[in-house]
């Protein structure tokens, strides 16, 4: 028997290894391994312009998977004398030629930089709109979201389905960008032509659509909100369009879209109506849709999701989620918390990433909380809860780029902090702390954020050093329970610096006691449970 189940061990870790083998070929045939990351240290050449638009224009040539169009990019210099232009963009496409108004201009190729000499350095506060032609291959996603690129696929009936997911990648895997989180355009526009049998939805409101050509059509898109160059994509497909309208507070009217598969109909009509609901739940907890003078939609893609602003990548294939008798599809709730959470208020840095994937998880904990009470809301954690590794401290290095600072860790850890504040702090100081921060114009929109931000919205000390144990460390607080007698114990931490409230079950009911370094002494004929809810994660030590 001892044989047996050697042989077994050792066939498990053999394929094991060779999954991890297979993974690590496929990044390294396709340049995945880290080479594509997005953000990382800002270049002192980057740190001196910002980016104010894109304009994209692409024809999608799907049969040959290529593209071929011109981005034009506006950006104002933030210095005198700013003689050339880095942007980046793979290698993999070809540019044609650069152009400043009538002014051809020389350009270079390093990797995946691109730099652009000016014909006059610009001076501080000087705009420029630069015009870039270019064609070929964009990248291609592998297994989307995490190693995105664009996604050639085909329906049911063989019809083209495409999509685009770049969060870890960066937007240089289909046009010239300036590459770094820190940076939102105040606007994009999107111009694709695609086979006038196919419908293009992309961000933002569809202003028009033309006929450049017989047997093609030009889908116009615009945005004029702040966004992140991840949160830019486009979906192709024979798609069929449900929509509903949603009531802002102001008494307007949005609507909502779903661009769905043909066939699909009755599922995605079912998920439009809980789309909606879900909308006016997350207004209850964190005010307005972001986007509401233009929409909210979602497309169906072929993978499971992302949170592209104002139209979210749907392909979850309409699975229901039950908690406490809450049915709910996870992944939609989930990319919706981000148009708050990671869309409106958006880290600087990826180091960061926490505050739009750990706070935008404990929107689920809320909703179901709303929808199922506190049966619900408990039972969400106790699923997350062995989910968190605690290997790597949710916030990242200094600077560190998409593919350092992503593990699971930022989004259950990041979201079970929050639950442990819900504890500390109480539930109304928290959800006030959370709309208020939301809502506060210095960390929404082209102003970005830091969890240092997040940190000095809570004014309490003791709060902002559980933060700071929890979100730059993987420790925990080591409580200790020592047995003095048959019917007294002493319970104490000392490997923390802030005070910790917890509740403790003993023979004679339930108390509430602050945790330091000096014990707590407990009269009781059973040993104390201590936090019997799980408010914290925390390590219990008996002697």
């Amino acid at each position: 028997m001892k044989r047996f189940f050697k042989w077994i061990a050792i066939i498990i870790g053999s394929l094991v290894l060779l999954g991890l083998i297979s993974i690590a070929v496929i990044c390294k045939r396709h340049h995945r391994s880290g080479i594509l990351a997005s953000g990382g240290k800002i270049s002192d050449n980057q740190a001196a312009f910002d980016v104010s638009s894109y304009d994209i224009t692409l024809k999608i040539l799907a049969d040959e998977e290529k593209i071929d169009g011109v981005t034009r990019v506006e950006m104002k210099s933030l210095r005198d004398s700013l003689a050339r232009i880095q942007l980046q963009l793979v290698r993999s496409l070809k540019i044609d030629k650069i152009s400043y108004m009538d002014h051809l201009l020389t350009f270079e190729r390093k990797k995946n930089n691109l730099w652009i000499h000016l014909p006059t350095p610009l001076i501080k506060g000087e705009k420029i709109k630069l015009s870039i032609e270019y064609r070929g291959s964009p990248v291609k996603a592998i297994k989307p979201p995490w190693i995105g690129g664009f996604n050639w696929s085909k329906d049911n009936e063989g019809n083209h389905w495409i999509g685009v997911s770049c969060q870890g990648e960066g937007a240089k895997i289909w046009f010239p960008c300036k590459d770094h989180p820190s940076d939102k355009p105040d606007s994009i526009a999107l111009n694709i032509t695609v086979p006038e049998s196919y419908y293009c939805a992309g961000n933002g409101l569809l202003r028009q659509v033309k006929q450049p050509e017989s047997g093609w059509l030009t889908y116009c898109w615009k945005s004029r909100y702040p966004i992140n160059n991840y949160n830019i994509t486009i979906n192709i497909a024979k798609y069929e369009i449900l929509q509903r309208h949603y009531f802002c507070k102001d008494g307007s009217t949005m609507p909502v879209y779903f661009y769905t598969l043909p066939g699909f109909k009755p599922q995605a009509d079912s998920l439009l109506d809980m789309a909606v609901d879900m909308l006016y739940t997350y207004r209850k907890l964190y005010g307005e849709y972001p986007f509401a003078k233009e929409k909210f939609a979602l497309a169906q893609t072929d993978y499971l999701g992302m949170e592209h602003q104002t139209i979210n990548s749907y392909g979850n294939n309409f699975h229901k989620t039950e908690i406490k008798g809450v049915v709910y599809d996870q992944l939609m709730l989930h990319e919706m918390a981000h148009e708050w959470w990671g869309n409106k208020v958006t880290a600087k840095s990826w180091s960061d990433f926490w505050i739009h994937e750990g706070i935008g998880t404990y929107g689920e904990a809320l909703y179901l909380l709303d929808k199922g009470g506190e049966s619900a809301y408990h039972a969400f954690f106790d699923r997350i809860r062995p989910r968190i590794r605690n290997r790597d401290p949710v916030v990242g290095r200094k600077n560190a780029t998409s593919m350092q600072a992503y593990h699971s860790d930022i989004y259950y850890k990041g979201a079970y902090l929050l639950h442990t504040l819900r504890f500390v702090a109480g539930d109304s100081t928290l959800m006030k702390t959370l709309y208020t921060f939301v809502n506060d114009s210095a960390f929404t929109y082209d102003n970005m954020t830091s969890t240092e931000d997040f940190i000095n919205y809570f004014s309490d000390k003791n709060i902002s050093e559980l933060l700071r144990f929890y979100l730059y460390t993987t420790e925990l607080p080591i409580i200790q329970i020592k047995s003095i007698n048959d019917t007294t114990f002493s319970v104490f931490t000392d490997n923390i610096t802030f005070n910790m409230p917890v509740e403790m079950n003993y023979s004679g009911g339930t108390i509430t006691a602050v945790l330091g370094s000096e014990p707590v002494r407990i009269i009781s004929s059973t040993i104390p449970v201590v936090d019997p809810q799980n408010w914290y994660l925390k390590q219990i030590n008996f002697d």
